[in-house]
């Protein structure tokens, strides 16, 4: 049994649990509290959920030059995450969105929104091996109608250097500190409708 933020009303096809696990809408059932075993991970997370905010690093992105971006700099960035030891947890309450692109689609949508100087973070998740998850803020206000093959992920996702039962999350496309001002879920929803419409996918 995972557990996964409270959840507003928005229509998405993912969650992400806790422990960072991405769990389809249409494969998992809800459960009353005391039902089945829990995650591990999860209960972990939830006892930390309440964890002290990491201090502000004082220097860049990459302070002890291991050429990863650690929750001190995400915090400083103002982005909205929770940190305990080495699981960095992004709300996705917030402006913040996800979503769910096929591998090769993902490369072609990063690529036109590099162009229109609107570059998003880009994540690869072992637990969706075949897609990426295009981080974006600014929501569009309403649900947008996404092609089949994406799916906007609800609850939180974790961020690099975070690893999961199943192997680290890593990024395919580094964030910068304003990734999450340029690119809008409105400029994700645009660049999928210019690839598909090109390629009559």
């Amino acid at each position: 049994v995972h557990l996964v933020p409270m959840l507003d009303a928005r229509v998405a096809d993912t969650v992400g649990t806790l422990c960072g696990a991405l769990l389809s809408l249409e494969e998992i059932e809800a459960l009353s509290p005391g039902q089945g075993m829990s995650c591990m991970m999860c209960a972990l997370h939830q006892v930390n959920a309440t964890a002290p905010v990491v201090e502000s690093p004082s220097g860049s992105p990459d302070s002890e030059g291991t050429g990863l971006i650690n929750g001190a700099v995400y915090q400083a960035w103002d982005w909205p995450v929770i940190q305990h030891r080495d699981q960095i947890r992004l709300s996705l309450d917030s402006d913040v969105s996800a979503i769910e692109v096929p591998i090769l689609l993902s490369a072609e949508v990063t690529q036109i929104l590099t162009e229109r100087h609107c570059a998003p973070a880009v994540l690869a998740h072992p637990y969706a091996p075949q897609r990426h998850l295009i981080l974006v803020g600014e929501r569009f206000g309403v649900a947008l109608p996404w092609p089949p093959s994406v799916q906007q992920v609800i609850g939180a996702v974790m961020l690099p250097p975070t690893m999961t039962p199943r192997g680290p999350i890593t990024w395919v496309q580094p964030p910068r500190q304003d990734s999450l001002h340029l690119s809008r879920e409105i400029d994700v929803f645009s660049a999928l409708h210019t690839v598909l419409g090109d390629s009559h996918r």
